[in-house]
């Protein structure tokens, strides 16, 4: 199969997304399916608690019917470990539905409790895990010979205590640092279709065909909803769009063993989980507690970040996630740079990333 098949089924996903958006936009318009701003959000945002939200549904739909799609015009034959990639992903996104329906119906920021949330994503990691430790497909491609540590491909195949919490886990953190990431008009989007396309190109060439397909349709339902999404936007993905978008990362790199590589590519998503566990944990640290005298610091430190008490901490960044911190910062220096330059700052950092990560890989597989 050319390789030329991973661009028609780009290119044939972000067509569909420009074609179907317009009317999906005006029937969620009818329907009043608004943001709910964030009582502690920025200012500047406020005039965007109107915008249309779960613009996800949509891309999430474009992307598995134009993999599928693909499929059939390219006669791969996916298997059920395949079809499970689909499943976890728009599994998240029902999850994400259900989260920004109770939100909009609600007019608060209040959606499914996040035990709740969770725990459907763990299942969610460990039904995909088990399926493919029973299918022979638990690998990772290590970017290094254990022995020596050259730079060359590696292949291993985990042990089952490893595989699987690592399965769950990869779900549950791609679609909650998705979710936590998607915050500025065209930032999610931007950000994540490059990644998908990398990891496209590199699931391709490690013969991982039917996975590389999928990616290449999601980076392209996402170039074409940015289109409506870029500032100002038209409508926002949600977190029926972000779920969506960290659940088929997570299953795309279980099941294409990339995981170590997936680190130095979603470094921009680590960054933006640790900024808000930062945030919290500085902000109750730094609460004044009774009698901290009387007890060991430890002690102190867990009753303080366990705990929610009265009074004023300090904070770390201006707001969390991360790239809140940077749009106020922008916007307070001499250069007053808009949202719209911030974001496209974070789309240049992801572009250096990838191509870092790509270079990296193929040097990697040329010694393989």
């Amino acid at each position: 199969m050319p390789e030329i098949a991973l661009l028609f089924t780009c290119l044939a996903a972000f067509l569909a997304c420009v074609v179907t958006y317009p009317a999906y936009i005006n029937r969620l318009k009818g329907l009043q399916i608004q943001q709910v701003q964030r009582e502690d959000g920025l200012a500047s945002h406020a005039k965007k608690s109107n915008t249309i939200t779960m613009g996800g549904i949509l891309f999430a739909l474009v992307t598995a019917s134009v993999s599928l799609a693909a499929f059939n015009l390219t006669h791969q034959k996916p298997n059920i470990c395949h079809d499970l990639i689909l499943v976890v992903a728009l599994g998240c996104c029902a999850i994400g539905i259900a989260d920004d329906y109770a939100k909009v119906t609600s007019k608060t920021n209040k959606g499914v409790k996040g035990e709740v949330r969770l725990a459907l994503e763990f299942a969610l990691g460990g039904i995909l895990g088990i399926a493919y430790i029973i299918m022979h497909r638990s690998t990772f491609f290590l970017p290094f010979e254990l022995t020596n540590f050259h730079l060359q491909l590696s292949q291993v195949a985990p042990p089952v205590y490893i595989f699987l919490p690592l399965s769950i886990f990869m779900i549950a953190a791609c679609a909650n640092a998705a979710n936590i990431h998607d915050g500025m008009d065209g930032l999610a989007a931007g950000t994540s279709s490059q990644i998908f396309a990398t990891l496209s190109v590199m699931l391709w060439y490690r013969g991982f065909y039917i996975e590389a397909i999928i990616a290449a349709s999601a980076a392209g339902a996402l170039i074409g909803f940015l289109v409506f999404n870029r500032h100002p936007a038209k409508l926002f993905m949600g977190d029926t769009g972000s779920l969506f978008i960290g659940g088929l990362m997570g299953a795309l790199v279980v099941s294409g063993g990339l995981t170590l590589w997936f680190i130095p590519l979603s470094v921009i998503y680590i960054v933006e989980v640790l900024s808000v566990f930062l945030q919290f944990s500085y902000f109750r640290l730094t609460k004044p507690y009774d009698n901290e005298k009387n007890y060991p610091p430890i002690v102190v430190i867990f009753k303080k970040l366990t705990t929610s008490r009265e009074g004023q901490g300090k904070r770390l960044f201006r707001m969390a996630p991360i790239h809140h911190h940077f749009e106020e910062v922008a916007a307070d220096s001499k250069l007053k740079l808009t949202e719209w330059q911030v974001v496209c700052g974070f789309w240049m950092v992801q572009f250096i990333l990838c191509a870092i990560v790509l270079n990296l890989f193929f040097a990697a597989a040329a010694r393989y």
